[in-house]
């Protein structure tokens, strides 16, 4: 459910936070066997004996985007019920590639200098700091003419006891 005071980008933010993938990376639990949990799995997921060996390839594999907790338990489920190790992560919405290289290198011989440091000039502060200035330790911020008065409520607290 979206709340109608919530912007677009907002409300996507919000439903891609509760997406999850599941990952697998070909780990077992201990005690089992690699064949048996190969052909568990493959049975599990309705996968031929190429798909399962690409799967225990040891490479970090998405078997399911962008669902919910429950379907990602669900699935992660089924993987350990057959042997299989896999982890649950909060959804990406970026593709793979650009999560392994986040940054890239500009072309050969491209310009890379910002336009204020080609013309020699720095970025000057220009704002007049004249009417600032410290005051020691303890001294009260706030002036107590700015402290709002306070009417203290007359109650008759005569009725009440501690025992």
């Amino acid at each position: 459910m979206i709340d109608k005071d919530l912007s677009k980008s907002q409300a996507e933010k919000s439903a891609v936070a509760d997406l999850f993938d599941v990952v697998f990376r070909g780990e077992i639990t201990e005690g089992s066997s690699l064949e048996k949990v190969k052909q568990r799995v493959a049975e599990s997921f309705n996968l031929d004996s190429s798909a399962a060996e690409q799967l225990f390839s040891g490479t970090p594999v998405r078997l399911k985007r962008g669902v919910d907790m429950i379907t990602a338990e669900r699935i992660l489920k089924r993987l350990s019920d057959a042997g299989a190790v896999a982890i649950i992560v909060p959804n990406s919405t970026e593709p793979e590639s650009a999560q392994q290289n986040p940054l890239s290198l500009a072309p050969l011989g491209s310009d890379v200098t910002d336009s204020a440091e080609k013309g020699g000039a720095q970025a000057v502060f220009s704002a007049s700091l004249d009417h600032l200035s410290l005051e020691p330790v303890g001294t009260s911020m706030v002036k107590e003419t700015e402290i709002p008065s306070t009417k203290t409520p007359n109650l008759d607290t005569s009725k009440f006891s501690l025992e």
